[in-house]
């Protein structure tokens, strides 16, 4: 149906960008890969990438990378699952680092995401710490979920056990 997806998925410098058990360290990539690689990031929502990644067979074709890093997210104005999710903004811009081993990238693409949040910041909006540290610490305001499955990824958050 997307023939220009097929073909690049089936190049064999392609990576796709997508934490799981098969994914390499991106780290461990570049240090090995001195020829040009294309990277595929999925854009969305964590449900949402999810579901794209696992439905579109094709997104299993290139190598799966991910990164390895304790940096926290700068997208203070968003609620992020845990401490060390990135936005799909951040990640591309740690890649890129990563890639092009220029630490002064992460830090050019990322300027227009602080600017954001210092504007809403200025204009009302209000710090959002992840779900893992306000169940850690007592302050997650919302009821608990009914789903056993929902439930126990909140009680594995607050345990430090990697989801």
């Amino acid at each position: 149906r997307y023939p220009e997806l097929a073909t690049v998925c089936r190049n064999p410098s392609t990576l796709i960008l997508y934490p799981g058990a098969e994914a390499t360290n991106l780290e461990e990539v570049a240090v090995i890969s001195s020829s040009p690689s294309v990277m595929i990031i999925i854009d969305g929502t964590w449900s949402q990438a999810k579901d794209i990644f696992y439905k579109n067979s094709l997104f299993r074709l290139p190598k799966q990378v991910q990164l390895k890093t304790n940096i926290s997210s700068q997208y203070v104005i968003r609620t992020q699952p845990t401490n060390t999710c990135l936005s799909t903004l951040e990640c591309a811009a740690v890649a890129l680092t990563i890639m092009e081993k220029n630490k002064n990238l992460q830090e050019t693409i990322l300027r227009p995401l602080q600017a954001l949040c210092s504007f809403q910041l200025q204009h009302g909006a209000q710090i959002h710490h992840s779900k893992e540290h306000l169940l850690k610490n007592g302050l997650y305001d919302k009821p608990m979920p009914k789903n056993k499955r929902k439930l126990r990824r909140m009680e594995l958050l607050v345990n430090n056990v990697k989801i």
